[in-house]
C-alpha cells in the first residue's frame, strides 16, 4: 500500500479513504498517525456488498468496517458518504455508523471550519431505499444486479450546496458521475474512489472500470477539480491487481 500527495488550492489537509471493503486497517491506522490529516474523507465502499437473509443490522455483524470508521474518528474528523456496496443499509445502520463518532452524509452538506462539505449517494443506495418502502422487511430481497434501477442519483439537494458562500467538497464515489451530473456545479473538490484505479494499469492506464468500461477515463490522479483514489482492497474476483499498489491519498494545501 503506499501513500500518494497531490497539492491543491484548498485549505484543509485531506486523507481520501475509498474502497476499503471490510478488510484489515492497521497499515492505514499507521499512516494516519503518522500525516495527522485535518480531515478524512471516506469516499465509499467501506462494505462489500451482500444480500441480507435477516434483520439483524448489517453494521452490526460487519468484520472490519465499524471498527475502521471508529479508529478514522480518532484520528481526525472523518465524513463518510455511501458507495455502490453500501445499496443494502438501513436507517439502524446508519445511526450505528454515527455512532462510531463519524459524520454520514447521505445526499446532504454541513460545514466544519469555514468549509463546506457534501456527499453524493450512489444511485444504487437510492434505489434499494425506493424499493423498500412499505415492506415489512428491514432488508427485503431482491437482486440486486438484476432489479429495476434507479439510473440518476439524487441530485436535487446540490443546487443549494453550491450556493453556499465558501470552499465547497464534494465526496462522490463514482468519478463518472462527474462529467454527466457535476461539470457545471461550483464545486471546488471531488473526491472519489470506484475504479479500483482500472484493476489492471498497463502504461500508466487503467484497463476496466465499473460504469466506464475498458480503458475508462478517470481511475486515479487529478482531473482538474476532481481527485480519484485507486482504492484500499481488491474485490474484483479472480481479475488481479496488476501494477496498481492500493492507495491511501493525502491532499495537502498549496
Amino acid at each position: 500500500m503506499k501513500e500518494t500527495f497531490y497539492n491543491y488550492d484548498f485549505p484543509l489537509k485531506i486523507c481520501l479513504l475509498a474502497d476499503i471493503h471490510n478488510r484489515p486497517y492497521d497499515e492505514i491506522s499507521r499512516s494516519l498517525r503518522r500525516q495527522q490529516p485535518d480531515i478524512i474523507a471516506v469516499a465509499g465502499d467501506f462494505l462489500y456488498t451482500y444480500a441480507p437473509t435477516d434483520d439483524t443490522p448489517v453494521m452490526s455483524r460487519t468484520r472490519y468496517s465499524l471498527d475502521f470508521l471508529a479508529d478514522c474518528a480518532k484520528h481526525a474528523p472523518t465524513f463518510v458518504s455511501l458507495g455502490n456496496h453500501e445499496w443494502m443499509l438501513s436507517d439502524k445502520d446508519k445511526e450505528i455508523i454515527a455512532g462510531t463518532g463519524v459524520k454520514l452524509l447521505d445526499n446532504t452538506w454541513t460545514q466544519f471550519n469555514g468549509v463546506f462539505i457534501g456527499a453524493l449517494t450512489s444511485s444504487g443506495v437510492s434505489a434499494y431505499t425506493e424499493f423498500r418502502k412499505g415492506k415489512q422487511q428491514v432488508y427485503p430481497k431482491w437482486q440486486h444486479f438484476n432489479a429495476p434501477q434507479r439510473n440518476e442519483p439524487v441530485i436535487g439537494w446540490l443546487d443549494e450546496f453550491e450556493k453556499q458562500s465558501g470552499k465547497k467538497l464534494l465526496l462522490c464515489h463514482h468519478p463518472e458521475y462527474r462529467d454527466k451530473y457535476l461539470k457545471d456545479k461550483k464545486i471546488d473538490l471531488i473526491l472519489s474512489g470506484h475504479a479500483h484505479g482500472g484493476q489492471i494499469r498497463l502504461f500508466g492506464r487503467g484497463l476496466y472500470a465499473p460504469g466506464q468500461g475498458l480503458f475508462p477515463r478517470y481511475t486515479s490522479g487529478v482531473h482538474e477539480n476532481m481527485i480519484i483514489s485507486r482504492g484500499l482492497a481488491n474485490t474484483a474476483g479472480f481479475i488481479p491487481r496488476l501494477f496498481n499498489p492500493r492507495e491511501i491519498v493525502y491532499i495537502v494545501p498549496n
